[in-house]
């Protein structure tokens, strides 16, 4: 506007007038407007699978805030307190014992899988 319509306009001016023109602060406002109107638009279309409503994720979902919930029953692990047993920390049961491991790390040798004979046959030497 300052260098269009005029004709007495100052050297000064037209310096100032397009300092901003290719900056990235210029660029990026430029841009700003389009990228939120796309994320907005972006955003509609996703649906939560727990309400089953547009504009959020079920994670976000406001719906759905779940308490930090504790367990029913007593952990399998040390069977003291109420606490999953991924988040037990007890180095002995209520008996004073290890706590039994879970999951597969008990597998060692199954019962009625055949086992392969381990005997060495020495042989005579020649």
């Amino acid at each position: 506007d300052l260098i269009c319509n005029h004709t007495d306009v100052e050297l000064d001016d037209c310096i100032k007038a397009c300092a901003n023109i290719a900056s990235e602060q210029y660029r990026a406002e430029l841009i700003a407007p389009a990228i939120t109107q796309q994320l907005q638009a972006d955003k509609a279309a996703v649906k939560c699978f727990a309400c089953r409503e547009e504009g959020h994720v079920r994670k976000q979902c406001p719906k759905g805030q779940k308490t930090n919930k504790k367990p029913n029953k007593p952990c399998p692990c040390c069977k003291k307190g109420f606490h999953w047993s991924n988040q037990c920390h007890s180095k002995y049961n209520k008996d004073g014992n290890p706590p039994q491991k879970q999951g597969n790390s008990n597998r060692g040798v199954q019962a009625g899988v055949p086992q392969p004979s381990r005997a060495h046959f020495s042989q005579p030497p020649m």
